[in-house]
C-alpha cells in the first residue's frame, strides 16, 4: 500500500512540472520577448496602413404608398386627391414623358330626380299645402316640365365645357339650386300654371332715368337693361348711356390702330355691334328697376322658346310664395341657362332685409314661383304695381284658391312733382299822356274901321 501511494505521489508531482513547463513555452511562443533597442537609439513604431475606404451606398428612394385627401374646392366641390407614385426612368428621361407627371381628372356628379310629390314639397315648406288649398289635387295630375330636364342638361354640358378650368365650375349650390318644375292645370278654369321649386338669388339690374334718376350699379354682373321694357317718356338721358358711347368710341379707335391682331379685331367688331344695340336700347326705352320693382328672373331657355301652353314669357304674371305670404310680380327678365331662382332686389330685401349683391336672401330651396304662362298684357308699360296685384289675385283663384296673405306693394317711386305753371308777366301799366291844353280859339278879328 505505502510503495503506491509513493508511485502515486511521484507521478501527481511530475504532471504538474510538466503543465508548468508547457505553459511557460506556451506564453514565450504567444508572447514573444522584443528585442530591446540599444542606447541611444529612437526606435518609431511602424504605422499601420490605412484601410481603403468604401464607398457610401446610395440609399434607396422611399416610395410612399397611397395617400387619400379630402378637402373642398371654393365653388363647394368637394375634391378626392390620391398620390400615386412608381419606379421610372432617370431624370432626364422622365421629364421628357409627358405621362410620367400627369393629373387624372374625373368629376363625379348625381342628377337629382324631379320631385313630384306634394308631401316632400310640403317639407320645404309646410305652409304650401294651406296657403293652395287646390294643390293636393293638381299634383296628383301634374307633369314634370320638360324644362327641368333641360336645364339639368345644361349645368352638364357647362361642367364638360370648363373641366380643364377647375374655378369656372359650377358651384354646388347652382348645380343643385332646383328641386322640381311642375305643369299645373285647373281643369274646370283651364288655367295653367307652372310650379317651380328652388331657393332665391338676388338680381339688380335695370335702370330708369324717367322714374329713378340713381342707381345701384355696385353689382359686378350689373346690367342696366331687362327684357321688360316700355318707350321712354321723358327727355331725361339714361344715367349708363354716356359710359357706353365713351366705351364704343375707345374700341372704334383701337380697331382702326395699325398692326391689330385678327382675332382682337374680331372681338373689337362683335363688342361695338353689342354696344350699338344697347346704345340705341337705352336712348329708346325704360326698364325694370331691382330695387324698386317686383319681378323674377327665368332661365332664356325657358322664356318663349316653344309654342307650349306652358312656355312663360317675359311679362307674364307669377306669384313668389315663401313661408305663409304671397307676393304678386311679373317675369321682368330672362337670365343664364345654368341657373334658376332669381327675384329682384324689391322682393329679395322684402323676404329678408339683409340681401344684397353679395347675400342671397334664401339658400335652401323653399321658395316656391308660381307662374302663369300667356298672361302677359300688351304693349309693356311702367310698373303698375296695384294692377299686378290684382291680376294676380284672379290667376291665384283661377288656378283653386289661395289664402293668407297676397302682399300689397308700397310703390317707392314718387310721382315727378307737376310743373308750377309759369305765371303770365304782369303788363307793365303805361302812363296816361298828359292832356295838352286847348288851343284858344282865334278871337274874331274886330271889324276894320270905316
Amino acid at each position: 500500500m505505502r510503495d503506491d501511494s509513493q508511485r502515486f505521489g511521484i507521478a501527481w508531482w511530475a504532471a504538474w512540472l510538466l503543465l508548468l513547463a508547457f505553459a511557460f513555452g506556451l506564453g514565450r511562443y504567444i508572447f514573444p520577448e522584443r528585442p530591446k533597442p540599444a542606447r541611444g537609439v529612437v526606435v518609431h513604431p511602424t504605422p499601420k496602413p490605412s484601410p481603403t475606404p468604401l464607398p457610401t451606398p446610395t440609399p434607396p428612394i422611399l416610395i410612399p404608398g397611397k395617400r387619400m385627401e379630402i378637402g373642398r374646392l371654393f365653388n363647394g366641390l368637394e375634391l378626392h386627391t390620391t398620390l400615386e407614385t412608381q419606379r421610372g426612368e432617370t431624370a432626364s428621361a422622365e421629364r421628357e414623358n409627358e405621362s410620367s407627371y400627369a393629373l387624372d381628372l374625373a368629376v363625379r356628379v348625381r342628377v337629382p330626380k324631379a320631385n313630384t310629390s306634394l308631401k316632400e314639397l310640403a317639407s320645404l315648406n309646410p305652409q304650401l299645402p294651406e296657403l293652395l288649398p287646390g294643390l293636393d289635387a293638381l299634383a296628383k295630375s301634374a307633369r314634370v316640365s320638360d324644362f327641368y330636364e333641360e336645364i339639368y342638361q345644361r349645368k352638364l354640358r357647362s361642367l364638360r365645357s370648363e373641366l380643364m378650368r377647375l374655378d369656372q365650375l359650377l358651384s354646388r349650390h347652382n348645380f343643385f339650386d332646383c328641386e322640381t318644375i311642375l305643369e299645373l292645370q285647373n281643369p274646370q278654369t283651364k288655367r295653367r300654371a307652372l310650379l317651380i321649386q328652388s331657393d332665391m338669388d338676388v338680381d339688380m339690374d335695370g335702370s330708369d332715368s324717367d322714374r329713378v334718376p340713381n342707381v345701384d350699379s355696385s353689382d359686378l354682373h350689373f346690367q342696366p337693361t331687362t327684357s321688360y321694357k316700355w318707350p321712354k317718356k321723358t327727355a331725361a338721358a339714361n344715367p349708363f348711356l354716356a359710359q357706353r358711347e365713351a366705351r364704343l368710341q375707345q374700341f372704334q379707335v383701337e380697331l382702326r390702330a395699325n398692326g391689330i391682331v385678327p382675332a382682337r379685331a374680331n372681338e373689337l367688331r362683335d363688342a361695338i355691334g353689342g354696344l350699338r344695340h344697347e346704345i340705341d336700347d337705352l336712348k329708346k326705352h325704360s326698364f325694370l328697376v331691382g330695387a324698386t320693382d317686383p319681378y323674377i328672373v327665368l332661365p332664356g331657355l325657358m322664356i318663349g322658346k316653344n309654342d307650349s301652353a306652358f312656355t312663360p314669357r317675359i311679362g307674364d304674371y307669377c306669384a313668389v310664395i315663401y313661408k305663409n305670404v304671397l307676393y304678386p310680380a311679373i317675369v321682368g327678365d330672362a337670365g343664364p341657362n345654368t341657373i334658376i331662382g332669381e327675384a329682384s332686389l324689391r322682393i329679395s330685401k322684402q323676404i329678408n332685409g339683409l340681401a344684397g349683391a353679395n347675400n342671397r336672401p334664401v339658400s335652401a330651396l323653399k321658395v316656391t314661383y308660381l307662374v302663369f304662362p300667356n298672361t302677359a298684357d300688351k304693349p309693356w308699360e311702367a310698373p303698375d304695381l296695384e294692377k299686378w296685384r290684382a291680376r294676380c289675385e284672379q290667376f291665384l283663384n283661377e288656378l283653386g284658391g289661395y289664402k293668407g296673405e297676397l302682399h300689397a306693394w308700397e310703390n317707392l317711386i314718387k310721382p315727378p312733382p307737376t310743373p308750377a305753371p309759369t305765371p303770365s308777366p304782369i303788363p307793365k301799366p303805361t302812363p296816361s299822356p298828359s292832356p295838352s291844353p286847348s288851343p284858344k280859339p282865334p278871337g274874331t278879328p274886330k271889324p276894320a274901321s270905316a
